[in-house]
């Protein structure tokens, strides 16, 4: 037996010595360890040397399980490597560890104060098969009716009823179909290929492109600028008394269009009187005839002194003659002036006036005595 040979047994064991400890450490952790005893109605597959988990995280094992006749459970003894004692909603729970077989125990610790650990109790909830038939045991209703609603699904495309059972069935919507599929195609590649006024903006570097690149810069110069309150719109929501005065303007015009629904105002009058709107109507009628009048053909003394250019020439001959007259009157000499400008010459014809105007009266009251004589003595 040569020197190699003895160094490498001797490495071999002291492999294999290490792996087994490495084992029994991580199934069996040592120091100081709790123990609780949970028991369960149905262990579910659960096994002494399972794991405990914590959060997912292996914290201790199952030492062993056995039955408690008095209290009709399978009483399970774990080992925890750390004081995890449990607290208020805390759970054990036998859960499959794969869908190969084995289990392990879910425990979680809980929150709040701590609870006594005598008659701690868990839950199993069994091998993945068995889930998946409690699953499909409490879905069997849904179940059926979904494949109910399945077959009758395939019995119509069968058929040909609806769009998919036209496609699968009629030969002619399976064409147009596929034509409109080419045709698909086909814009997506013109668009690809730049084609089209959409083909273009999608274009890099196009001039489309560019102009759409130059509208959207200008959109946001315009929106930064509206948010900064620039221009009237801007104003009216950055600029609160632009926009009290806009508000006011607006109350104005409601209260305008409110008095012209009714008869408030002359407007409002003339929107809802038919009998004042009918009044200027004929009004406006009468305007229009005479302003007919007014024109060459006219037969009114307005149109002929409008139109008539000799009348016009004797008239602006009167008004100077007037006004000659009247000149005349006001400067003298002559009666009119003297009767204007000379109080006692006004007085004296006022006097000889009313004396006349008395004579006239007395005459007219002696008319009748006169010719009565006057027809008396008439034969002699």
């Amino acid at each position: 037996m040569t020197r190699d040979f003895i160094v490498g047994v001797i490495f071999l064991s002291s492999l294999a010595l290490v792996g087994a400890l490495t084992f029994y450490l991580r199934q069996f952790p040592t120091g100081s360890s709790v123990i609780f005893e949970v028991g369960f109605t149905n262990v579910g597959g659960l096994e002494a040397g399972d794991p405990v988990r914590i959060r997912g995280l292996r914290a201790g094992v199952v030492d062993k399980i056995e039955l408690h006749e008095e209290r009709g459970l399978a009483l399970a003894r774990i080992k925890l490597n750390q004081d995890l004692s449990p607290r208020e909603n805390h759970t054990f729970r036998v859960r499959p560890a794969s869908a190969l077989g084995g289990s392990f125990l879910h425990y979680d610790p809980g929150k709040g104060d701590l609870v006594s650990t005598e008659n701690l109790t868990g839950t199993a909830e069994g091998d993945v098969l068995g889930m998946l038939g409690k699953i499909l045991d409490e879905n069997r209703d849904s179940i059926k009716a979904g494949l109910e609603r399945l077959d009758s699904l395939l019995t119509k495309l069968d058929d040909g009823q609806g769009i998919f059972g036209g496609l699968l069935t009629n030969e002619t919507a399976k064409a147009r179909f596929l034509n409109t599929v080419d045709n698909m195609d086909q814009l997506t590649t013109g668009l690809r290929e730049g084609k089209g006024v959409l083909g273009t903006l999608l274009k890099e570097g196009s001039e489309q492109q560019v102009q759409l690149k130059s509208i959207l810069t200008r959109i946001e110069v315009a929106m930064k600028d509206f948010s900064e309150g620039k221009g009237t719109v801007g104003m009216l929501f950055k600029d609160d008394e632009a926009r009290e005065r806009v508000l006011t303007a607006i109350n104005r015009f409601d209260r305008i269009t409110e008095k012209l629904a009714g008869t408030e105002g002359l407007a409002g009058t003339v929107l809802n009187d038919s009998t004042f709107r009918q009044s200027w109507i004929d009004t406006a009628a009468n305007l229009k005839t005479a302003s007919k009048q007014l024109t060459a053909t006219g037969t009114g003394v307005l149109s002929r002194l409008l139109h008539d250019e000799q009348l016009a020439a004797n008239l602006d001959t009167a008004i100077t003659s007037i006004a000659s007259i009247s000149e005349s009157i006001k400067d003298g000499p002559g009666t009119l002036t003297s009767l204007i400008n000379n109080p006692e010459l006004y007085q004296d014809a006022r006097e000889t006036l009313t004396l006349l105007r008395d004579s006239t009266e007395d005459l007219r009251e002696q008319e009748p005595v006169t010719a009565f004589f006057s027809i008396l003595f008439a034969p002699f």
